[in-house]
Formats: C-alpha cells, structure tokens, sequence
C-alpha cells in the first residue's frame, strides 16, 4: 500500500507512553485505542466492542474493520451509520437550492449499531469504567467517551480537538442558529460555541491523557484544550468585527449568532458605510439592478428574483426603457442566477459573466456548493478579468470579484457624467464583509479572496459607491474601514495558523480543495463515466498526492490515474472511469494522501445508473 504511516498518522506515537499498562495506542488515518483483550475506541484494532464516538464517513470504516464487533454509537448519529442511504437519496435533489451547509462526509455504506448511548450512560467492561457525555461541536450529535482504566482518566473527544490545541477543520462547525432564525447557509461555524462548552465539559472531567480520533495523544489535556478555545473565540471575534449580516438583522441578532462562542463578550463593530440612495438611471428590482441609458436600452444586474420577467415586462410597457441588450451576472448562487438564461430567451440578449464563472454557470450540476441553481447558462458571453467595454453613456468594466464567493465577479461602471458605481454582488454590506458561510471557498492569502477584493475596492474611482443587489442604498467606505477589514482578515488567519495542523491555513477553511468533477452525473448500464478528482494545492510549495478510487457496488472500476504532482497554490487533477452496473444511485469515494496525511474516503461524487 503506498499509504505512508507518517505525518498525521505517526504524530502521536511519541506520546502514547502516558496511556496505563494494557493500553495500546494504535496510530492511523483514524486512531485506535485498545484496552484489556477486547474494547477498542475508533477501529483500527482487534476487539469484541467497538466505541464511536460520531458519524463520520471515515471513523465508520475504521469501525467496520473491526470484524465482528459489537458498535456502541451516539444516539443522535445513529441513523446516518446505519442508514446512510437514506441521506444520499435526499441529498441527490436537496444539494440544489441548498441553503442548510450540512457535511456529506457521511458513510456510504451501513454500520450496524449494536447499542445507542447518550450523554450519562455508564458502562464497565474490560477493566474499564466507561462514562458518555454529549460533546456536540465537531458534529451535533457527537460523544466523548470518558474512561477510567489501569488508575488513569482517558477521554477519547473524536474530534473534538487535535494536538496540542488545533482542530481538524473548521468548516465542519458551519450550521444553523435557530434561536437567531439563521440557516446554516449564514451559520459561520456556529457550532464553534458548541464546541468550546463540550471542551469545558470534558475539563472539568479532569482527565489524564486525551486520545483524539486522529493526531497526537494529548497528555496536557487541560493546556491544549485551553489553547483551542483561546484560538477559535479569536477566530470568531475577528470574524463578527466585521459581520455583513449585522446590516441586515441588527445588533442584538448578532449577539445570538456571537454570543455562545464568545462568552457573551461582542467585539467592537466596525462602524457602518456612508450610504446613499439610487441614482434615478439605476432601479431596484428585488435582487436585481436595472441600469437604463439616455437612449432607452438597458442592462439587467442578476436575474434571480421569480417575478424578473413580468416586472421587466411593466417597465418596458411602461417606457421606462426599450430594449434590454444584456444581463451581468454577479456570482453562481440561485437567487441570482435562477431566471438568468430565461430572461435572455425573452429579451433576446446575451448574457455577460467573468470567465472564471462560465462552468459553474454551464454546469451547475457539476458541482457541490452552497446555493446551486438547477437552471444552466447557455447564451453566456464570458469576459477575461479585467475586460472594458463601451455600452452607450457609461463604460463597463468586469472583474473577477472572489468575495462572498470563490466564483463571483464585480462590476465597474463609470457614467460619462462622472457617476462611478460598482456592482459587488453580495461580497459586502454597509456593516462588513459577507463571509458568513465557509464552504462557499473564501481563500485567506493576499491577493485571493476577500484581500483581493479589498484591494480592489480601493482602486476603484474616488466618490465610487458599492452596490449589494439586496441592499437597497448604495454605499461606500473610508479608507480607515477598508483598514480594518484588512486587519481583521490577517487576525482571523494568525489564528487559524495556529488553529490548523495542515500545511497551509487554506486547507482548515476550504472544504472543496479536493472535490470530484462532476459531483453529479447519470450513465447507462454498461455506459461510461469519467470522473476527476480536481486538488487545489494550497501549500506553500510542490505536492505530490496519491489517490486510491473506490467503486461501490453497482459500479465498475475500468481504469484511473493514482498519482498527481502539483505546483504550490495551483489545481492539478487525476482522472477514472466507471461502468454503470446496476440500476439506482451509486456513491464513488476517493482516498487522498500527501506529506504523509492519510485521508480516508475523503471526497465523494454521486453517479446514477439509469
């Protein structure tokens, strides 16, 4: 196996002397914990019972090599173990329009739960007094198992923690705030509070020694548990500093959404822009923008909003202008998107779009994002970043715009008056930045994301207001804002370095730096598919990383590349292909390793045999 057993894998061996006689500590993709002749935590050993502390896609496969085990599983995770079917059917149509950012590193294949436990179960088994206690944060219904074995206070967290006060990832902790009526989609690691109670819970447990689900035993549990609270309220402070959706919901919601994770203590917001009303040559639509020229033509911003068409239609009727001759699109998500193509049919135009966003447009289906719209592109007319062009009175000029984002564009357009507007999609509000939801592919470097955005902004025509299609004013900043968004974006990334065990701080925030293209896709029996695993090397320097395809039943292996070196921060891929078998919806995983990270069933794709 050209898996190499160091890195992640080797990091905790220097510890494992700090476990009891009768412990052995079994490092791996995911660890394992074995105690007396038969208990095991995790997998990846021999024994009779097995303890899993959540559901994720690869702790259940080390839970399934331990042949024949009884499964002690969290209650509350229980059916995706053993049902992960039912997940996958819903999610082939739920991934579009999907506002709820749950993870789909969920199993693909079921794990008999022998028994279900919850927060104050106790059990003895093995020499080992074993004590349940919920530890939401990771996952919302994980457990911590609190052991008590050879005179020696163990908890095995999963992944609650790793090492000495980092975390696995944090876009995993993305999720709804219900008491803030705010969907996961708008939920910025919101389960970070969670986490950091569940931490407290275990300290106060005083335990020993932590075994976590992968990474280094931790035997100054008390001292890395403090580290990773004091990392990730930084990491939430900065990010609230300066919070878009402040604009929207106000003060106190933000102190709903804060308020867990921070203890209650709100950081010092940043002021809000200077704003100002529309000029009468551009009018509001719901989310879109209509922008009307002296010679009666016009040019739609975003098409979206389900009524776009008959409101079109009044103003025409109306003569508020006469022809429509184009529509910008200002990034991929539905309601922006979703009427696009059918306002073009209607209007007889074109539709305009930077070139970095053409498939994602093309080919929705294609990918696993937030806010899919299940409506393609297909009268685009992609422009180069950068590009101008001359549209009647005013002189239009596309950029690429990674805000809110990583397939997002902006819009300059300067009138012949000397009116300066520039169309930001929704990157940013009066109140802040709008990086509210991580898988939406934030990167935190200079001259990518947010920073680049920034500097964009101050580059833009002095007096130039900033346009948000739901926001209503216009707006623009000082320079001193610009500043402070600036520095909060380089707080937020001091701390997720020392939050993250990866090479690259990129790798803790982007969910989508290995994904399977297409995500979706439909063969015949017998019929072919190709499938690539695109990796985007957010490291500093050359990575070579190894791929291992796994076909599920139903589908057939033909052939794959297992092999892809790819320079620093660029996106190499490696390729397979599948025969369609049987009938019905097959899910491919693909195991990913480099510098030594052993990444178990790490990405997905879901193919539909028809």
């Amino acid at each position: 196996m050209w898996f190499r057993a160091i890195g992640f894998v080797l990091a905790g061996m220097a510890w494992a002397g700090s476990l009891p006689p009768g412990a052995q500590f079994v490092p791996g993709p995911v660890n394992g914990l074995r105690l007396g002749e038969s208990l095991v935590v995790y997998g990846n050993a021999a024994g009779k019972r097995v303890l899993v502390t959540h559901a994720r896609r690869d702790l259940a496969a080390a839970a399934v090599r331990v042949a024949g085990a009884e499964v002690f599983a969290p209650t509350k995770e229980r059916h995706l173990l053993e049902h992960p079917e039912a997940f996958w059917q819903a999610f082939e149509t739920e991934r579009f329009h999907d506002y709820s950012q749950i993870s789909t590193k969920v199993p693909v294949r079921p794990l008999a739960v022998t028994r279900a436990v919850s927060g104050g179960d106790t059990f003895e088994m093995d020499g080992a007094k074993v004590i349940v206690l919920d530890t939401p944060g990771y996952t919302a219904g994980a457990v911590t198992y609190l052991i008590e074995f050879g005179g020696r206070r163990i908890a095995c967290t999963g992944d609650l923690i790793y090492g000495d006060g980092q975390l696995f990832d944090l876009y995993s902790l993305q999720d709804a705030v219900p008491e803030a009526k705010a969907r996961g989609y708008h939920g910025y690691a919101a389960r970070a509070g969670d986490l950091i109670a569940s931490l407290r819970k275990v300290a106060e447990w005083k335990p020993d020694v932590i075994v976590p689900a992968r990474g280094p035993v931790i035997e100054d549990p008390m001292g890395s548990m403090g580290k990773l609270v004091e990392r990730l309220q930084g990491v939430m402070r900065s990010h609230f500093t300066t919070d878009a959706l402040r604009w929207y919901w106000g003060d106190d919601n933000l102190r709903t959404r804060a308020g867990k994770a921070l203890d209650g203590k709100m950081p010092e917001w940043m002021p809000m822009a200077e704003r100002a009303k529309l000029p009468e040559w551009v009018i509001p639509i719901s989310n879109s923008r209509l922008i009307v020229s002296t010679s009666g033509a016009a040019f739609l911003v975003d098409a979206g909003y389900s009524k776009i068409i008959p409101e079109l239609e009044k103003l025409q009727a109306a003569g508020i202008f006469k022809t429509l001759e184009g529509v910008w699109i200002t990034h991929y998500h539905d309601d922006h998107t979703d009427n696009a193509q059918a306002v073009a049919d209607r209007f007889k135009c074109p539709v305009y779009f930077n070139d970095r966003l053409r498939d994602v447009l093309e080919r929705p289906a294609a990918y696993r994002m937030p806010c899919l719209t299940t409506n393609a592109i297909s009268s685009g007319m992609a422009r180069a970043d950068g590009s101008s062009m001359r549209w009647h009175e005013f002189q239009l000029t596309m950029q690429f715009f990674p805000g809110q984002t990583l397939y997002h564009d902006g819009l300059s357009i300067v009138r012949e008056t000397g009116e300066s507007l520039y169309f930001a999609g929704d990157s940013f509000t009066p109140s802040g930045m709008d990086d509210y939801c991580l898988q939406n592919r934030d990167f935190l470097r200079e001259g990518e994301g947010f920073l680049a955005c920034l500097d964009s902004l101050s580059k833009t025509k002095a007096g130039t207001w900033v346009l948000n299609q739901h926001v209503e004013p216009m707006f623009r900043y000082t320079e001193t804002q610009i500043v402070v968004m600036r520095r909060e974006m380089h707080t937020r990334m001091d701390f997720l370095r020392a939050l993250s065990p990866w090479p690259d701080l990129n790798y803790e925030v982007d969910e989508g730096w290995a994904r399977v293209y297409p995500y979706g896709s439909e063969v015949a029996p017998k019929g072919r598919v190709t499938l690539e695993l695109k990796i985007l090397n957010h490291s500093p320097k050359r990575e070579t990383y190894n791929v291992l395809w796994t076909a599920p039943a139903g589908l057939t292996l033909v052939k794959s590349a297992g092999q892809v070196t790819i320079p620093a921060r660029t996106e190499g891929k490696v390729q397979a292909v599948f025969e369609g078998a049987t009938p019905g919806l097959h899910v491919v995983t693909a195991d990913v390793e480099f510098g030594g990270r052993v990444l178990k069933e790490w990405v997905e794709a879901m193919v539909r045999v028809k």
